[in-house]
């Protein structure tokens, strides 16, 4: 009994060594399929597949895969489709069901696999003859005389039938180096602020508040020449894709978006690439771009992001990029005359000067000069009188200029019984910023919402000359008019409807504050006048939020009329044909002929049965109105450009001599 444990213990010995040398020998036997076990393409697409060229020349069906296969021994071939998800079930399809192939018990060659592989095809159907679903799936050998059964679940077929769109995540700035610019970000939102150092002033005083407020956007890049310059990084979706290609376009341009430059992705198990904010060598041009991608998904189909150019707003957020090179960010209100107007100016790459001029004139009033970077101008605005002013900052190559409104103080303002409204809201929120960082300008104009702390680009707004005009002819007739912006009034900053007997738009308003609708409105029911000059005016109404440390302006709606009942139509040509009087009964136009010189006119239809004056080209396409509104009186200009004629037209003087009467009660 004592040689039981003995034996039992050299049979065990003897069962491992035999284990052992049993498992070395199935470790080197020769396999029972030979290489190559891949097939091509790994991914297709049964749907949409292409075909399309490999790296070596070869073209290849991407809406099937092929499995090229070579056996040792002779044997009848079965080959079947299962799910990844279920390797062990049932096959979802059959390939083969017994293809008898030759086998070679050598070593395996490519010359043998060319003459006894066989080729099997799989089209991404189902036994039932339905297109596979999206997913990965495996090809299954079974062998009848070796009665074995192989899962090749190292080389997974995928299939692909809907698009995996590629997409931009985020776009990073990741800072500047010395010299160089922008705001500084760590995600794709950054956040840029109106903070500021005083600089140098003309004369003495305390500057007037400024609110330091931080607004949304995109990254701003200032690039430079040479090799040190503001970067951003690009992320997009970790995808298998093949082909990368990041391509940015601008989009503040006139028309569809403006190719800047492409980007080839290089190493494609990286999901970002990085921006220099050059186009070839050189500085990209201020202004907004948008980041998208194009690739190949791995069933060669080729996709991009977004679908299409331009995008809808809102759809490409995060991958917007601004350039700038020059910033400059003037108040929303007037500045009393005899104190300082804040200006935010951000200059990344130069320091600057500024002169002040007043609108429309080349005379400098005031200049000054500041370092690079984010600073604030305090600008003295000239004392005892109302008016219109540009200041003009230039840094390097680049300039800037913006509108300074100086509303007047003292007792001769008191009297001024016409108040004049600037369309700062229009201005401002029709100058192409890309607040969201979708890529695109944001734009009263375009229907956006927008914020009102942001800096005018692309020169002097439009229809600032036409103010500055009409304002400076004021001024020559020596006639006394109090001067404020729509935002000042509509959130009861500065000069007021108090005391006033009429109310002037110069021109460019085309939006107009929600609660200055109402205002307006009831002005004139009361018994004041209003006169509107312009075309395609205060038809849009925005909400303004925020004033003032924030300021913002919700997507305009529009109106068929504007706050006093009148419509009006497109601009229309005038073929040559006179403005004529066609009826005054409000006696509007005493004085005047014809109103010739203009090449274009905008119809504009007073409310049903109103009392009007009218002068037109035809018989109800009238282009001036005068009407009464409750117990006022509105007046509405529809000529482009009208303030122009007034230094030499006498017919638009006698016109708007006319209107200034009304507005003061001189008649």
């Amino acid at each position: 009994m004592r040689r039981l444990p003995a034996i039992g213990f050299a049979l065990l010995a003897l069962a491992t060594v035999g284990a052992f040398f049993l498992i070395q020998s199935l470790k080197t036997a020769p396999p029972l399929l030979w290489a190559p076990l891949f097939h091509i393409p790994a991914d297709f697409n049964p749907v949409n597949g292409r075909i399309c060229t490999s790296s070596k020349g070869v073209p290849i069906n991407y809406r099937e895969t092929k499995l090229t296969l070579a056996i040792k021994h002779a044997d009848s071939v079965g080959v079947y489709i299962v799910s990844a998800s279920d390797a062990g079930g049932a096959p979802k399809a059959t390939i083969s069901t017994g293809t008898p192939m030759p086998g070679d018990p050598g070593t395996a060659n490519q010359a043998i696999i060319k003459k006894d592989s066989r080729v099997f095809t799989w089209n991404g159907r189902l036994a039932d003859g339905s297109l596979a679903t999206r997913g990965t799936y495996f090809f299954r050998v079974v062998l009848s005389r070796e009665d074995r059964s192989i899962t090749l679940s190292e080389y997974p077929i995928r299939i692909i039938t809907q698009p995996q769109h590629p997409r931009i995540l985020g776009v990073r700035l990741l800072g500047t180096a010395a010299g160089g610019g922008g705001a500084t970000a760590s995600t794709a939102t950054t956040t840029t602020t109106s903070t500021a150092a005083v600089t140098t002033t003309t004369g003495g005083g305390s500057p007037t508040g400024t609110q330091t407020v931080a607004l949304p956007g995109p990254p701003v890049l200032a690039p430079v020449k040479g090799t040190v310059s503001s970067r951003v990084k690009i992320t997009f979706s970790p995808l298998a894709y093949r082909h990368v290609t990041i391509r940015i376009y601008r989009t503040d341009v006139t028309g569809r978006p403006q190719f800047a430059t492409s980007l080839r992705v290089r190493r494609l198990k990286q999901n970002w690439v990085i921006w220099n904010g050059k186009i070839g060598k050189q500085p990209a041009p201020a202004g907004t771009y948008l980041v998208t991608i194009r690739a190949q998904d791995p069933a060669c189909n080729p996709e991009s992001w977004p679908i299409v150019l331009p995008p809808a707003p809102g759809t490409t957020q995060g991958a917007g990029v601004t350039v700038r090179y020059l910033s400059v960010t003037p108040p929303l209100t007037p500045t009393v005359s005899g104190s300082r107007a804040s200006v935010a100016v951000d200059t990344p790459n130069a320091a600057y000067v500024w002169r002040l001029r007043r609108s429309g004139t080349k005379k400098i009033l005031a200049h000054g000069s500041g370092p690079a970077g984010r600073s604030e101008i305090h600008v003295r605005m000239p004392r005892r009188t109302a008016g219109l002013y540009t200041l003009t900052v230039r840094a390097g190559t680049q300039q800037a200029t913006v509108p300074l409104v100086a509303s007047q103080a003292g007792p001769v303002a008191a009297r001024a019984r016409v108040l004049v409204v600037l369309p700062m809201l229009t201005w401002i929120g029709n100058t192409p910023v890309d607040d969201s960082g979708d890529g695109l300008p944001d734009t009263l104009r375009a229907g956006d919402a927008v914020s009102l702390d942001r800096p005018l680009v692309d020169g002097p707004p439009a229809g600032l000359g036409d103010s500055a005009t009409l304002l400076n002819y004021l001024s020559s007739r020596h006639l006394k008019y109090q001067l404020t912006t729509d935002v000042a009034l509509a959130q009861g900053r500065g000069p007021s409807l108090v005391d006033r007997w009429g109310v002037l738009f110069p021109g460019g308003e085309d939006f107009l504050p929600e609660s200055l609708q109402s205002t307006l409105s009831g002005f004139v029911k009361a018994g004041g006048r209003v006169a509107i000059f312009g075309t395609g005016v205060l038809r849009g109404v925005t909400r303004i939020s925020g004033f003032p440390s924030d300021p913002r302006a919700s997507a305009p709606l529009l109106s068929a009329a504007d706050p006093f009942g009148a419509q009006r139509g497109p601009i229309t040509p005038t073929n040559g044909e006179l403005i004529t009087d066609l009826t005054d009964a409000l006696d509007l136009f005493s004085g005047t002929f014809a109103f010739s010189g203009f090449g274009q006119y905008q119809p504009i239809h007073p409310p049903s049965g109103a009392t009007i004056s009218a002068a037109g080209i035809a018989d109800g396409s009238p282009a001036i109105i005068g009407f009464h509104y409750g117990t006022g009186t509105a007046i509405e200009v529809g000529l482009p450009g009208f303030a122009a004629t007034l230094a030499h037209d006498i017919d638009s003087q006698e016109l708007f001599a006319n209107t200034w009467h009304v507005l003061a009660k001189e008649r």
